[in-house]
């Protein structure tokens, strides 16, 4: 990928990561960083109320669109459209081509996460309501409505296969196809609250985390030989004063060639790890405050990481909210079956 005019200090085939922030960042906490499908646009939700489109190579931002309230998720159609969730109730759809706003239609309650499957042509919206809905994303049309067990959380896509986290640590799966009942109701192994949910590139299983500094690997595969193979870790901690401190993970991506995947906390780091030789790649920098949402673009060499306060501890001063790109390096992301940089993950973490 070639960059414009960004970042300061970038060299044609340096080895070390280089980042830049992005202009023009939102004024409200940001909650959602999507990078479009095949091209390095970057979409992005925050509690200002906005949906801001950014040409990342050429560090510009390109287009925005408004709700009535603050702007939960959002999420790429075909790369020519986008569709937002919102704490006003509305699902809408942006034509970024010709700047057209169409509200799809509405929840009873703030709509947290919103999902595009491109082969079936569906929305998925998952709201605190209790409810997931699909909507045909050619014609507008709300499709079908699913009571989901609790409030929804977190939602993930793996193929046609819909994964979603809700209150009460309920994980469902679905098959988007056959959505009259779950293919699968389980319970979170995690102990305390879902915060994030992504599902491996290879459709095998999905990584779950939680408010509590720890991250599960699940399958799909109910078979014993291949549930025996998930396990939990700790991470996101740190020991102050002889004092542990531990913090939600709110973010998680997963690099589209090689499956090691990004952990983002409100400690102001990010982890990569090897989930197959259970070991840390390796620790960026601290941001300046919280990490709220990742993304990498679709060839992985760009990581999009959203530094913005989450009100873990209350309402106080805290860093402007910031949207760092980072060039990814092979060494950062790339498994690999010797020593990592960082300490190997545990098989099992009570």
């Amino acid at each position: 990928v070639r960059l414009a005019t960004i970042p300061k200090g970038f060299r044609r085939g340096m080895l070390q990561c280089t980042q830049f922030s992005l202009d023009h960042p939102p004024t409200d906490g940001i909650t959602s960083v999507r990078f479009a499908r095949t091209s390095n646009m970057l979409l992005v939700s925050s509690w200002d109320a906005g949906v801001r489109l950014y040409d990342v190579p050429s560090n510009t931002m390109r287009t925005k669109y408004s709700h009535k309230a603050g702007v939960l998720d959002c999420t790429f159609g075909h790369d020519t459209h986008a569709f937002s969730g919102s704490v006003d109730r509305t699902v809408k759809m942006y034509d970024i081509q010709t700047g057209a706003e169409t509200v799809m239609g509405t929840h009873e309650k703030p709509v947290r996460c919103v999902e595009f499957n491109p082969t079936l042509e569906l929305l998925v919206s998952g709201s605190w309501d209790k409810t997931i809905k699909l909507w045909d994303a050619r014609t507008g049309a709300n499709v079908g409505t699913y009571p989901q067990p609790d409030k929804v959380f977190a939602m993930a896509l793996s193929g046609d296969r819909l994964i979603v986290g809700t209150a009460g640590r309920h994980v469902n799966i679905f098959d988007l196809r056959q959505m009259v009942e779950p293919e699968q109701c389980r319970e979170s192994s995690l102990k305390f609250q879902t915060r994030c949910i992504k599902a491996f590139p290879d459709g095998t299983g999905y990584a779950l985390s939680s408010i509590e500094g720890r991250v599960a690997i699940e399958y799909f595969d109910p078979s014993p030989e291949v549930q025996a193979r998930k396990y939990a870790f700790k991470c996101h901690r740190a020991n102050q004063a002889g004092v542990d401190t531990v913090y939600p993970v709110n973010a998680m991506a997963f690099h589209p060639t090689f499956g090691t995947f990004a952990t983002g906390g409100c400690d102001a780091v990010v982890n990569m790890w090897d989930p197959q030789h259970k070991k840390r790649l390796c620790q960026f920098q601290r941001f300046p405050t919280s990490i709220s949402s990742l993304c990498f673009n679709h060839d992985g060499t760009h990581l999009a990481i959203a530094s913005s306060y989450t009100f873990e501890q209350g309402d106080r001063d805290h860093p402007a909210d910031s949207i760092y790109i980072r060039v990814v390096s092979d060494n950062d992301v790339r498994p690999r079956a010797g020593p990592g940089r960082g300490p190997a993950v545990p098989a099992a973490a009570p």
